[in-house]
C-alpha cells in the first residue's frame, strides 16, 4: 500500500520545519563570527562538538539508539562523525575568523557539489553534462569570489581557502555517514557521530582551555556558542531530517539553496558587510550553478 500523502496543514508543518533548518544553517557563519571574536576559533570549533554530547548522550537514550556493529561500520562512522563534528567545526571556526561572513557563506553553498563528487567517485560513476555545467559556473563564481576582496577588507585568501577545506572536509562526512545511516539509521548515525566525535576532542579541550582567559568572554560569546550547539549541531539536523522524512526529498531538498542568500543576507544587515557588485555576481553565479547542476543529477 503506497504512503499516504500529508494534507495541506501538515505540508505546511514540514515546510515551516525544512525553513527553519535552513535559517539556521544560513546564520550560521555570522553566528560564528561572533563567536571566534571572543573565543579563540580552534578553542571555539572544539567546544561546539564537546557541549553538544550531552544533548546527543541524551538522545541516543531517549530514541534507544543501539551502537553499530561490525569493524567496517565503526570505521565508517568514525570517519563520518570526526568529519562532520571535530574537522569540520574547527576548520570552520578558523576560517571565519580571517574572513568575511559573506564569502563563508558562498564558499559554504558549494556543499552540495563537493557531496556529489565524491559520491559519484565512491560509487564509480561519471556526473552528468549538466552536472560539469552547473559546477563549472558555481567554481568560476567561487573563483571570482576568493580572487576578488570585500568592501570592509575583512577577507583574505587564507580564510576563504580554510572554509574551503572544512567544506570538503565536512562533504567527506556526509558522504561516508550516509552509507552509515543506511545501515543504522540517520538518528544513530547523526547521534552517536556527535557523542564520539565530542567525547575524544574532551581532553583536547581542556588542555587548550588553560591557556584561554575565559573571563573575558561575554555574553555574545556564550550566546554564539550556545546557538551553535543547540540549534546549528542539533535541532536543525534533527529538523531538517524530519522534514525531509515526511515531506519527501524532491520536495524539501531545494529549499536549501537558500542557505546561501541567507547567510549573505544576515552578513549585509547584521554585520554591516558591504553588498558588492562582486558579491552580488558571484552569489549569483554560485548559487545558479548548484541549482543547474543538482536539478541536472534530479532528472537523470
Amino acid at each position: 500500500m503506497a504512503a499516504a500523502q500529508p494534507d495541506d496543514r501538515s505540508l505546511a508543518t514540514v515546510f515551516a520545519a525544512a525553513a527553519f533548518s535552513v535559517l539556521v544553517w544560513g546564520i550560521t557563519p555570522a553566528i560564528t563570527s561572533f563567536q571566534v571574536a571572543e573565543i579563540p576559533p580552534i578553542e571555539a570549533g572544539i567546544l561546539r562538538s564537546v557541549v553538544a554530547v550531552p544533548l546527543a548522550l541524551a538522545c541516543i537514550w531517549k530514541m534507544r539508539l543501539r551502537p553499530p556493529s561490525g569493524p567496517r561500520v565503526w570505521m565508517a562512522l568514525l570517519c563520518s562523525g570526526f568529519a562532520a563534528f571535530a574537522g569540520f567545526p574547527v576548520l570552520f571556526a578558523l576560517g571565519v575568523a580571517h574572513t568575511s561572513t559573506a564569502h563563508a557563506a558562498l564558499v559554504m553553498a558549494i556543499m552540495p557539489l563537493i557531496a556529489g563528487a565524491l559520491g559519484a567517485a565512491m560509487q564509480r560513476r561519471m556526473p552528468s553534462t549538466g552536472w560539469f555545467a552547473g559546477a563549472g559556473l558555481a567554481f568560476a563564481g567561487e573563483a571570482l569570489l576568493i580572487g576578488g576582496r570585500d568592501s570592509a577588507g575583512l577577507a583574505t585568501l587564507n580564510g576563504d581557502l580554510i572554509v574551503g577545506a572544512s567544506v570538503v572536509i565536512s562533504g567527506v562526512g556526509y558522504v561516508i555517514g550516509s552509507r552509515v545511516a543506511a545501515v543504522i539509521g540517520t538518528w544513530a548515525t547523526t547521534f552517536w557521530g556527535v557523542a564520539i566525535a565530542g567525547l575524544t576532542q574532551v581532553p583536547i579541550f581542556i588542555w587548550l582551555a588553560a591557556d584561554v582567559d575565559w573571563s573575558r568572554v561575554g555574553p555574545a560569546g556564550w550566546a554564539s556558542s550556545a546557538y551553535l550547539v543547540a540549534f546549528s549541531t542539533i535541532l536543525a539536523y534533527a529538523a531538517w531530517y524530519w522534514a525531509l522524512n515526511r515531506g519527501g526529498v524532491v520536495k524539501i531538498a531545494p529549499l536549501q539553496f537558500a542557505q546561501p542568500l541567507v547567510g549573505v543576507a544576515f552578513a549585509v544587515v547584521l554585520l554591516g558587510e558591504g553588498l558588492t557588485w562582486n558579491l552580488a555576481l558571484t552569489s549569483a553565479m554560485v548559487l545558479g550553478g548548484v541549482v543547474l547542476a543538482s536539478r541536472a543529477e534530479r532528472s537523470r
